[in-house]
């Protein structure tokens, strides 16, 4: 029996790397090949590419980070459910004044 599963959100996201890489890749070989041969059509498509890819990249990079964010907020509020609520306000009583110096 052959099981299929859907690849998961870290999986999703080096697949969306390795596109926009490869993109930016292809448009920065196209604007090489452009001047080249002396092809404004190559230039201005290879600049599109590589400008395209390098969003959709930093794109992939901000969704990455989201990620983490919102891992470290679940990891942060399940360890403060857990104490008693005098340690709770100390806890975030210490975290503001840190955060203010």
């Amino acid at each position: 029996m052959v099981c299929v599963s859907e690849p998961g959100p870290a999986r999703d996201l080096e697949q969306q790397e390795t596109l926009a890489l490869a993109v930016s890749a292809g448009g920065a070989a196209a604007l090489v090949i452009g001047w080249i041969i002396h092809s404004r059509f190559l230039r201005i498509l290879g600049l599109g590419s590589a400008v395209a890819g390098s969003v959709f990249y930093a794109r992939s990079k901000l969704a990455e980070r989201n990620e983490k964010i919102e891992t470290a907020e679940d990891d942060v509020r399940s360890a403060l459910d857990g104490l008693d609520p005098v340690a709770r306000a100390q806890v975030l009583a210490d975290a503001a004044k840190s955060q203010l110096t």
